[in-house]
């Protein structure tokens, strides 16, 4: 049996603790197979004992254990084809861009949309690959004069200085605590200087989820099951080009191309 087999065979033995550890793996498996203890406790919410019974009670000696046998059923639980049937690559870059399109509800690209055109101004963040999105939808935003700045990693606490609670803040993190620091800030403002906060990620368990207003789970390669490697960051991208589609459609306006940059300058 793989991981998967073996933890719903033993569903019925889980204590509700450890049945909280069951959700949060299949809910979010890709996260704990690039955990330690420590961090898969944290995405769990538990102890790291409780982590250590859960995987003696579904039959493995070590979390490491249970973590490499999840890695290589992830890799094995793809969708079948004959050779005549296998996709370009490319198609499953196309494919990301359809799933993202569908994990995010019309609503909720719709709501994202009213608040960034009515926000007072939009202040946008992301760390390592998750920057890229971030710096993409600030840009794409200034194209309909929509007031947004790009907040680089470790310089967002600057813009904490002049946040209104008509602001919004929007966070790409693929699935750590990076911007704990900002979070932290904006958790000691007083309410009526609090900014909206929405949280776009790719783990279901992120350890920042909770301080979100608005939390906004997007798919991957490994969560879509493709027998190939996508960058995870690909579906932040579509993510922000659907928000510009919306944008546009809600506004009735067509983007206006921002000057070059020269130097370093506009």
């Amino acid at each position: 049996m793989d991981a998967f087999q073996q933890m719903s065979s033993n569903e019925r033995k889980l204590t509700p603790t450890e049945h909280l550890i069951f959700e949060a793996i299949t809910a979010d498996p890709e996260s704990f197979v690039q955990s330690t203890t420590t961090m898969a406790a944290q995405y769990a919410g538990v102890s790291q004992s409780a982590i250590s019974r859960f995987c003696q009670k579904i039959g493995y000696d070590t979390f490491s254990e249970f973590r490499m046998d999840l890695m290589l059923s992830l890799s094995t639980h793809t969708p079948t084809q004959t050779a005549s049937q296998e996709k370009n690559p490319i198609e499953y870059l196309c494919n990301m861009v359809r799933a993202t399109d569908i994990s995010v509800k019309k609503e909720v690209f719709r709501n994202l949309t009213k608040r960034i055109i009515r926000s007072g101004k939009v202040i946008t963040t992301g760390g390592g690959l998750s920057a890229p999105p971030a710096l993409m939808l600030s840009m794409e935003l200034l194209k309909y004069k929509i007031p947004c700045y790009f907040a680089q990693n470790g310089q967002e606490m600057i813009y904490m200085h002049v946040v209104n609670p008509d602001d919004l803040i929007i966070i790409f993190s693929s699935k750590n605590d990076t911007q704990r620091l900002l979070i932290n800030i904006i958790q000691d403002l007083p309410k009526n200087r609090r900014p909206y906060v929405v949280l776009v990620s790719h783990s279901a368990t992120h350890p920042l989820k909770k301080y979100a207003d608005d939390f906004i789970l997007l798919p991957t390669w490994q969560t879509e099951r493709y027998p190939v490697y996508i960058e995870p960051m690909t579906s932040m991208l579509a993510f922000c080009s659907i928000v510009m589609l919306s944008i546009s459609k809600l506004s009735k306006k067509d983007p206006e191309p921002l000057p070059p940059i020269i130097s370093g300058m506009f």
